[in-house]
């Protein structure tokens, strides 16, 4: 394999080593609804789940992460789901902050 090659290849699958910089292994345990329900508020924008992954399952994580943070109500229902009034109101109030 010529360098261009296994530069080529190392760019399609680099999402791995992106998103582990992002997620944690107990990030990884939650489903993804549950880690949106929990993390939304965390996020200013979002662009993981159009990399490449060497890992299928981390790709399908990252990839349905994504989906629910851009289809509209996805964040609420998952909250809804997962959090209980308490924690819907911190996660709510924490979204609200100014960046």
């Amino acid at each position: 394999m010529t360098s261009s090659e296994a530069r080529a290849e190392r760019d399609r699958h680099e999402g791995d080593w992106i998103a582990g910089q992002f997620f944690t292994p107990s990030d990884l345990v939650l489903s993804p609804e549950e880690y949106v329900a929990r993390n939304a508020h965390e996020w200013g924008c979002f662009s993981l789940h159009e990399y490449s992954y060497r890992d299928p399952v981390l790709g399908a994580w990252v990839k349905r992460v994504g989906e629910l943070l851009f289809t509209d109500g996805g964040v609420e229902r998952c909250r809804l789901q997962f959090l209980t009034p308490d924690e819907l109101a911190v996660v709510r109030a924490r979204g609200a902050e100014a960046f």
